[in-house]
C-alpha cells in the first residue's frame, strides 16, 4: 500500500528548508548599500503618497520633517495652525534611519536645502510642494534620491553623477533632440 506524507512530515521538512535558506541568507555576500537604500526609499515613498492621500482624505495640512535620525510627519490645525507630530498613525510615525544612511533635503539646483521646518507639505486639494530628498549610505558612498513635483507620486532615482555615463550620454542627445 502506497504511503502518503503526514503533515509533521511536511511541516518539518518546511522548517528544514526554511532554516537553510536563512543561513544561505547569512553567508551571502555583504550588503553594499544599495539594498539598504532602496529599503529606505521604497518605505518613505510610500511614507509621502500615504501623507498626500491622508491630506486629502482628512481634509488637513500635512508636513514632512527630516530630523537627525530620520523623519517624521506633523499635521496642523486647522483652528489654530499650531503644528503636532503624528505617532499614532500608522505608516505616518516618526522613523528612525538605519546606522550607516543620513537623509537630506536638496533644493531644485541639487545643493543641501536651506534649513526650513519642512522638507515638503502636503494640501487638502491633494497637492503638495515639490520635493527632493537624497539618501547616503555613508560607508558605502552610494546615494538613492526622491523626487517630486508635489502632485504625482514621487520617483526613485540614482542621482545623475551615480548613473552610468552611457545613460547620461543618453539622456543628454535626447534633451538635445527635443529642443533641435
Amino acid at each position: 500500500m502506497a504511503r502518503g506524507f503526514t503533515l509533521i512530515e511536511l511541516l518539518v521538512t518546511v522548517a528544514v528548508i526554511g532554516l537553510l535558506a536563512g543561513l544561505a541568507m547569512l553567508q551571502a555576500r555583504p550588503d553594499d548599500g544599495q539594498q539598504t537604500l532602496q529599503r529606505a526609499g521604497e518605505v518613505l515613498k510610500g511614507a509621502v503618497h500615504l501623507a498626500q492621500t491622508q491630506a486629502l482624505a482628512d481634509g488637513l495640512v500635512l508636513a514632512l520633517k527630516i530630523t537627525e535620525q530620520g523623519y517624521e510627519f506633523h499635521s496642523q490645525h486647522p483652528r489654530d495652525g499650531t503644528w503636532h507630530r503624528l505617532r499614532d498613525r500608522a505608516g505616518l510615525a516618526p522613523q528612525q534611519l538605519e546606522a550607516d544612511l543620513t537623509l537630506t533635503s536638496l533644493s531644485p539646483e541639487g545643493q543641501p536645502a536651506t534649513p526650513s521646518p519642512w522638507a515638503a507639505l502636503f494640501f487638502p486639494s491633494g497637492e503638495g510642494t515639490a520635493l527632493w530628498l537624497r539618501f547616503e549610505h555613508k560607508a558605502s558612498s552610494q546615494q538613492l534620491d526622491l523626487k517630486g513635483d508635489g502632485i504625482a507620486l514621487p520617483k526613485l532615482e540614482a542621482p545623475e553623477s551615480q548613473k552610468p555615463a552611457s545613460t547620461r550620454f543618453a539622456a543628454v542627445v535626447l534633451e538635445g533632440a527635443a529642443h533641435g
